[in-house]
């Protein structure tokens, strides 16, 4: 099931110094607060996509339709008002907000 949902990256200092994607389509590593001291135990991959490349856009927000890449995944934890983090293997890129 795929959801709306805000994009928030971190500055470019804070995210090890990643570039935002260049592209429609970014898979990154969760992190939600029920992950707990395991986390990347058990982390689940998510799908973000965006009508316009975040690199091209003029904000550190941006819109998009996030989605588990597994079915198997706990879709219960996207939902609306929901926050995780967002990863590119070890570093912390951005945070997302579940809107719907």
């Amino acid at each position: 099931m795929t959801h709306s949902t805000l994009v928030h990256w971190l500055p470019a200092q804070e995210r090890g110094k990643r570039e935002v994607p260049a592209t429609l389509r970014y898979v990154g590593i969760s992190r939600f607060p029920e992950d707990g001291e395991g986390w990347p135990d058990g982390a689940w991959s998510v799908e973000l996509r965006f009508t316009e490349p975040p690199a091209e856009q003029r904000s550190d927000v941006c819109e998009a339709q996030t989605r588990f890449l597994f079915e198997t995944a706990p879709q219960e934890r996207l939902h609306p008002g929901a926050r995780f983090s967002l990863y590119e293997g070890p570093y912390w890129v951005a945070e997302v907000e579940v809107l719907d």
